[in-house]
């Protein structure tokens, strides 16, 4: 995507569409009487234009009917945008070519409002029988996985040459790594996280290479080495509530110096070929006594690699963990969060176009006392529903409806999974659990082929119905002038039929 976004930018300046842009904005704004706001995506657009009323043109460019997680800007796309007096975005995963484009415009980017910083947010979660996302790194390496995901592993999975991160911790090269940690975490200082991780990667161990069955560990150049057999692996429950996973190897040479019981952790959970770092836990005592280490976990990467890509690994491999943690950006389906949106795009107007104050102004109550109906309704069909539970054979992007609203979900994929094909397990899992809670619907969302919940619904007898999240609307409904509000609306009799 970031290469994308530096060719359109570049094809711009070319054209000379951006530098004409900047001068041109001012003239426009000032030749007409009305602002102009650019969105990206249908709730912004509908939130901004019930707000603005007459006073502003509003572009939306997501085109209706396509899919808003999948959205590429055109380089016209990107001429509106700063063209625009205001731009509206959501923020988060889908939204990351959003600040390449702000940054390259320099002091002509317009004004923006990011929908993420007017509520509070929540992470994306994976519950119960739900698939993980498989276009990015998995959850479980972050701990969070079910205990029947955990599959037995061959020491093949660790073959290599690999050496000990201790030294370059001691010679500073790792240094960079604590200082990153520091400024991103904040829960400890950069040099309370070399000592953190001084008593962790601690060994006398430089070098381990595994072939086969065998390993030879290497202390001041001497080797000590045996076949190994794998034991099994165990699941640990971290005071966090995380989860991790030791796989355990016994030594079968009677006659050797090398440990005699080691276990692997790596935050993997089954077989892969495509490991970049391990930990390893090793001694004479027995696998229970190397389950009660949890202080010391001495790291190796790949031998050829040099110290200096060893902490740009490291770096890398904390990213790839707060991608995880990224908010869920499905904020408008709480009729609360619509509110507290549509209150800032207010008085951003109001800042911006004083001389129609008292239109915003009026507008404004209007939607939010139209909003607040609209929540109360949705709280009305929950407190009188004979059931608090939803489930979706399809992505989840109602987090903040949930929430909001007390509702149990379950569903094949959390809000942004690029997934549409679910595993025999999860639709078994979804139609088990139709039947246990007795529910008589299962959800789709808008733009659906709705074949998982198809599945579930033949195995069950449920009725198969859409929750719309609103995220866009079709080119009828777009043109039929479907809001907010109205898609909104029929969620609430959509939701009364499947809470009864």
């Amino acid at each position: 995507m970031k290469r994308m976004i530096s060719l359109l930018m570049a094809a711009l300046m070319m054209t000379g569409l951006l530098t004409a842009c900047g001068t041109s904005k001012n003239s426009d704004s000032s030749s007409s009487k009305k602002l102009n706001i650019v969105t990206t995506i249908f709730p912004q657009y509908d939130f901004a234009r019930q707000v603005a009323g007459d006073h502003a043109e509003v572009t939306m460019l997501l085109k209706p009917g396509a899919e808003s997680h999948s959205f590429e800007p055109t380089p016209q796309d990107i001429k509106k945008i700063q063209s625009a007096d205001l731009f509206i975005y959501t923020g988060g995963e889908n939204d990351v070519w959003v600040d390449d484009i702000l940054s390259s415009m320099g002091d002509k980017r317009p004004e923006t409002l990011k929908l993420l910083d007017c509520v509070s947010t929540v992470n994306e979660e994976i519950v119960e029988g739900m698939e993980h996302e498989h276009e990015h790194e998995e959850n479980h390496h972050d701990g969070e996985f079910e205990d029947s995901e955990v599959k037995d592993r061959a020491l093949s999975d660790w073959a290599g040459d690999w050496q000990s991160v201790y030294p370059y911790l001691l010679d500073g090269t790792l240094d960079e790594v604590f200082h990153h940690k520091a400024e991103e975490d904040r829960d400890k200082t950069e040099q309370e996280y070399k000592e953190y991780y001084k008593t962790g990667f601690k060994t006398d161990v430089e070098r381990i290479k595994i072939e086969g069955n065998h390993i030879s560990f290497y202390t001041k150049g001497k080797e000590a080495s045996s076949d190994y057999a794998y034991k099994g692996y165990e699941i640990l429950t971290y005071e966090s509530g995380k989860k991790g996973v030791r796989y355990q190897f016994e030594a079968t040479d009677t006659n050797t110096a090398a440990p005699k019981y080691i276990q692997f952790s790596d935050h993997e959970i089954a077989p892969t070929d495509n490991l970049e770092h391990f930990h390893i836990y090793s001694g004479n005592d027995g696998f229970d006594a190397l389950l009660k280490e949890m202080d010391n976990w001495p790291t190796y990467f790949g031998s050829k690699l040099t110290g200096k890509e060893i902490a740009e690994e490291m770096i890398g491999h904390e990213h790839a963990h707060e991608h995880e943690e990224e908010p869920d950006e499905h904020v408008w389906t709480s009729p609360a969060n619509a509110i507290l949106i549509a209150e800032k795009i207010a008085a951003l107007l109001k800042e911006k176009d004083p001389a129609n104050v008292a239109a915003y102004e009026e507008n404004s109550a209007t939607y939010v006392k139209e909003l607040k109906a609209l929540d109360e309704s949705f709280r009305n069909v929950v407190s009188s529903g004979t059931r608090k539970t939803v489930l979706f054979g399809d992505r989840f992007p109602f987090r903040y409806f949930a929430d909001a609203y007390g509702l149990t979900y379950y569903a094949a994929f959390s809000g942004c999974s690029a997934e549409t094909e679910a595993s025999a397990s999860t639709v078994a899992f979804l139609v088990n659990k139709v039947k246990e809670e007795k529910l008589p619907v299962v959800f789709t969302i808008e733009f659906s082929n709705g074949k998982i919940a198809d599945s579930v619904c033949d195995a069950t007898g449920a009725k198969k119905l859409m929750l719309n999240s609103c995220h866009n609307v079709s080119a009828e409904e777009f043109a039929n002038g479907a809001t907010y509000l109205s898609l909104m609306q029929k969620n609430v009799e959509t939701l009364r039929e499947a809470l009864n």
